[in-house]
């Protein structure tokens, strides 16, 4: 790492590869996190390493075992459903307290953030289309006047990028997000809060499924 850097500069150096790494596949769940390698792999102290794992574990995408050191976080099928239930409440509530008609000025920023989103898709950036698909969700629900809700929406979606963030590979699911993002602003713009409702809770489906089919295994059913 490049001599000047400030600890805080170098953390967050560390936290954006590691993310990218466990973001694009590299580095898949329940697999071992060493601060060994990551100190000669970054040429970084080793107080840089322990806080930037600290600050994916913050994030939901490590989990640090006692006494074993860090792992990038395993979510069982039941700890990802129970997270989605929330997810779903609350975005869909969200969806409907959104203030119409619009405010010009809000709908030209989601529109915005929509395009930026469409354009990282397009260019295949994908630690660009996780941030603008973060940004673009906390436009929209900006939209709803109250940032209590925002805050608490923002911490729930926390929680679950280490589920979400595993399908942003597969071009297919990027497509559909995109779509679905054009489908909302429309749905705003038309003034049909049941449809952006609607399409909230679907959005999450796909990300959710494709992590549930390649990392929890099949249904166990009891007898």
């Amino acid at each position: 790492m490049a001599h000047g850097y400030s600890t805080k500069e170098a953390v967050a150096a560390v936290v954006a590869s590691l993310e990218q790494r466990i973001i694009f596949g590299d580095l898949l769940p329940k697999q071992r996190l060493y601060e060994d390698e990551f100190i000669l792999r970054y040429d970084t102290k080793r107080h840089v390493i322990r806080a930037a794992l600290q600050e994916l574990e913050r994030r939901g995408i490590v989990e640090r075992l006692p006494n074993r050191g860090a792992i990038v976080r395993f979510y069982s099928r039941d700890e990802v459903a129970d997270l989605y239930v929330v997810r779903a409440i609350l975005h869909e509530a969200a969806a409907r307290l959104v203030r119409l008609p619009a405010d010009p000025s809000w709908l030209a920023a989601l529109g915005a953030a929509r395009d930026v989103h469409a354009e990282a898709v397009r260019r295949r950036d994908l630690a660009e289309v996780f941030r603008s698909n973060t940004a673009f969700h906390q436009k929209l629900f900006e939209g709803t006047g109250n940032m209590a809700l925002v805050e608490t929406i923002e911490q729930s979606n926390a929680r679950t990028h280490g589920i979400r963030s595993h399908g942003l590979g597969v071009h297919q699911l990027l497509e559909r997000a995109r779509e679905e993002h054009q489908a909302m602003v429309a749905a705003v713009e038309r003034g049909d809060l049941e449809a952006l409702a609607r399409l909230c809770v679907e959005h999450m489906s796909p990300a959710r499924r494709f992590y549930e089919e390649k990392y929890c295994g099949p249904i166990q059913w009891s007898a």
